[in-house]
């Protein structure tokens, strides 16, 4: 099903689903005026109520170097729209990755294996250790899996 067929009966998705279609080509127009390189890193935010066309830009270098080139390209970004008078940006916040999810599950007959390894590296003590806490850690992580 078809956004614009849900949209038929309701005048706010309606709207909503218009404007995002405005926002989406001006931000096509807009990467259009900037050199490949720089438009990449730059993003239409809003036109705010004062008329400014607000860019967000994804770093400190995309800023600056935006920023030096806005005296020139002002005046064709301002054509894109009536309602822009000027033009900002501003630095997003990066994206914050989502937690990574550990869903490491080694074998219990493979820790037992490591464990019997581990006893016999006498000439080796930290790869035993390192064996020991490796077989010691999964160990708790599936109990602490098991009782959830």
């Amino acid at each position: 099903m078809q956004f614009d067929d849900l949209s038929r009966n309701h005048p706010r998705l309606r709207g909503l689903l218009a404007r995002a279609r405005y926002f989406s080509r001006l931000d096509s127009e807009v990467k259009r005026l900037l050199p490949h390189n720089l438009a990449a890193h730059c993003r239409v935010a809003c036109i705010d109520g004062e008329g400014r066309l607000v860019l967000f830009v994804s770093g400190n270098m995309a800023a600056g170097r935006l920023k030096m080139l806005l005296p020139a390209l002002q005046p064709r970004l301002c054509a894109l729209d009536e309602h822009i008078r000027s033009v900002v940006c501003k630095i997003s916040p990066p994206d914050i990755p989502p937690p990574r999810v550990k869903n490491l599950r080694i074998p219990e007959h493979a820790l037992d294996n490591f464990e019997r390894t581990a006893e016999q590296l006498a000439h080796h003590q930290d790869l035993a250790q390192a064996l020991r806490n490796l077989v010691r850690r999964h160990r708790s992580e599936q109990e602490r899996c098991d009782h959830v």
